[in-house]
This record gives structure tokens, C-alpha cells and sequence, in this order.
């Protein structure tokens, strides 16, 4: 049914919640590859600015793939950097499309320097724009 799943973080909590469910997802599905990835928006320091995007992306997306540690699935790990906020949602459907995926997750709320602004657009182009099925998580509100 979903053979081959994108699973997208950012390292949020929302994120986090939807990468639980995909593990369990993946589990019951028989999902055969995962690929985990953290797409990154363009970073305004003065070191490399890629390579500050990659150190953290790494302990994101390595965090990630220990929740399919036990699960049948391939697991597989990718890190895109350098893309201006407003494109992140059509970043993940590129890739959905290139890597031909069966089912995108992601979480409904991510980290974003514009969270007014950009609150929930990443889900949002994602949904309107991918070729597969998206599975989007919302994070339980704290009581």
C-alpha cells in the first residue's frame, strides 16, 4: 500500500509526533524504504552557511531514523539545503516525485523564523501540490 514513504522533519515537536506515527505506519503497512528528509531554509549567519545547515540537519534526520530502528524498511537519510522559506513545502514534492513516493508525512507545524507569517504553509503547499497521499500530523495540545 505505501511501499515507499517520505517522511519530512525539521526536528519540531510536530515533527517529531509525525515521525512516531510513521514508524508505527511503516511497521503495520509493510513499508519496504523511508527516506527521511530535512529540507533546509537558507541560513543568514556568517559561517558557511551550508555547512551549519548540514551539521544540524544531521542530528535532525539521524534522530529521525531511530524511530525505524526494528522496522523491516530500508532506511535512508537526505539533507537539501539552501532553499528561501517560501519553497519548502514545493522542495519536499520534488523530491516526493523524484524519489516516487507512495505516501508523504509530515508534521502540521514546523520551525520557522516567519511563524506568523508562514504558519502551517509548508503543510499546506505540500498537500495542494504532491502526486502521492500526504499524512499530515498535528501535535497534541499540552493539557
Amino acid at each position: 500500500m505505501f511501499d515507499r514513504m517520505i517522511v519530512a522533519t525539521d526536528g519540531s515537536a510536530s515533527a517529531r509526533t509525525a515521525v512516531k506515527h510513521a514508524s508505527e505506519l511503516a511497521r503495520l503497512a509493510g513499508t519496504s524504504e523511508v527516506l527521511i528528509i530535512h529540507v533546509c531554509p537558507a541560513c543568514s549567519v556568517d559561517l558557511d552557511p551550508d555547512e551549519v545547515n548540514r551539521r544540524l540537519a544531521s542530528g535532525i534526520v539521524d534522530e529521525a531514523a531511530k524511530a525505524f530502528e526494528g522496522a523491516e524498511a530500508g532506511v535512508r537519510t537526505m539533507i537539501d539545503v539552501d532553499y528561501p522559506p517560501e519553497s519548502l513545502g514545493s522542495a519536499i514534492v520534488e523530491i516526493a516525485k523524484r524519489e516516487n513516493a507512495d505516501l508523504i508525512v509530515l508534521g502540521s507545524r514546523g520551525l520557522s523564523e516567519f511563524r506568523g507569517m508562514l504558519l502551517g504553509s509548508v503543510s499546506s503547499k505540500v498537500v495542494q501540490h504532491a502526486s502521492c497521499p500526504v499524512l499530515i500530523v498535528k501535535q497534541p495540545e499540552a493539557s
